[in-house]
């Protein structure tokens, strides 16, 4: 396994302490107490096979044979949580945190309701990977492999930011130490800021802050990083703790 540049891991640590104790914060977030009897409202939009596992059939879920990511099932006991296909009812909807896990296509009346949710007051995790690692079963062309690269320019752009590939396809995996937590993942990418971004850039530039009108987002240049299947062992990849402070951190 191939370990980034320790000026880069540092750099990251260092721009997420920063986050974590600013405005006026005495602490930070706790990331680490279950669920409580008033969880978070969480709706999930993703093209990754994290919901039911990929290739689950109608008769799989229904027969209770799908199987679930780890990942999911966290949030799943962690949160309220909807996946969701659209988010024109956003206002039904009614979520405290929206998660964009490298969604797929997403029409331009879903990227005007966010972005109007969001100037509003809520509050999102994005997770847009520019260059998917995930194996599928699936050729490429079929909508049930997950996109390979993320498709919320519109989204971004409107933000003042810019996701763009890794330098290097072909690096491999990838730790990365935040935090104190370890990070397995592969085909990190970075944002670069435009002219007039409310947004702040981590010095490895793979996390960004924004505020958006009266909300916020976080957003992360990755989302291999939820695969388990790059996890030695559920219990030794912190991805789901990861979330949870990126969810703690956009929602204080």
């Amino acid at each position: 396994m191939r370990m980034l540049t320790a000026g880069l891991v540092v750099a990251v640590a260092a721009t997420l302490a920063v986050w974590q104790w600013s405005a006026g914060s005495d602490q930070q977030p706790d990331s680490s107490t279950s669920h409580s009897e008033n969880p978070l409202r969480v709706s999930l939009m993703t093209s990754l096979p994290i919901v039911w596992g990929e290739g689950a059939t109608m008769n799989d879920i229904i027969g209770g044979k799908a199987t679930p990511a780890p990942v999911f099932v966290h949030w799943q006991d962690r949160y309220d949580l909807q996946a969701v296909d659209s988010f024109e009812d956003l206002d039904a909807l009614q979520p405290d945190v929206v998660i964009l896990a490298q969604p797929r296509a997403m029409d331009p009346a879903d990227l005007a309701a966010l972005d109007q949710w969001v100037r509003g007051g809520g509050r999102m995790v994005v997770l847009t990977d520019p260059a998917l690692t995930w194996h599928s079963h699936f050729p490429l062309g079929d909508n049930r492999r997950p996109l390979a690269t993320g498709l919320l320019s519109p989204l971004l752009e409107h933000w003042g930011l810019e996701l763009l590939a890794p330098e290097d396809d072909g690096a491999g995996l990838v730790e990365l130490q935040m935090e104190g937590l370890s990070i397995t993942t592969s085909g990190i990418g970075t944002f670069r800021l435009h002219d007039k971004s409310s947004c702040n850039l981590s010095a490895g530039k793979i996390l960004a802050e924004c505020r958006i009108g009266e909300g916020r987002a976080i957003l992360l240049a990755d989302a291999d990083f939820l695969n388990a299947e790059l996890w030695e062992s559920e219990s030794e990849s912190a991805a789901a703790q990861l979330t949870d402070r990126l969810i703690a951190q956009v929602t204080r």
